[in-house]
């Protein structure tokens, strides 16, 4: 059985061909709306390819997580100044690196419907764990 990891490791080059026609109709007009109000320390958990480098607050310092490298690499080349700053990292949602209250916000698109039910929940903790209390999760599914 291939694992997620394997799968976006493997498609990542061709991912947002795949994705494009929905990108397109649909997604590219809700992504800005998941940062609308949004400020401070962000996390991008599931940043995939960076589709949604474009839309961050011009003054929001994001940091941006996946499991995989490939992805990850796809993200580098999208979002230079999260790649100058040192702040993609390969990391587990269900097992987040960032200390208690990191950020003030933390966003997911297309992350949670990807995650195997027994995973949804830690996942979901852990983005709670990291967000200060009060801050705000969004999530794209």
């Amino acid at each position: 059985m291939t694992t997620n990891v394997e799968r976006y490791q493997r498609i990542a080059p061709v991912y947002d061909l795949l994705d494009l026609p929905f990108e397109r109709r649909r997604y590219r007009a809700l992504r800005p709306l998941l940062f609308r109000g949004m400020s401070g320390r962000l996390l991008d958990a599931g940043i995939g390819t960076g589709r949604n480098c474009e839309f961050y607050p011009p003054a929001a310092i994001v940091s941006g997580i996946d499991t995989s490298t490939a992805m990850l690499a796809r993200a580098h080349d999208r979002c230079p100044t999260l790649a100058a700053g040192g702040r993609l990292y390969q990391m587990d949602v269900t097992a987040l690196k960032f200390p208690n209250g990191s950020f003030d916000a933390a966003v997911a698109t297309f992350l949670f419907c990807v995650l195997p039910d027994q995973l949804q929940l830690p996942a979901l903790g852990e983005l709670g764990r990291v967000v200060k209390p009060g801050g705000t999760i969004r999530l794209m599914e």
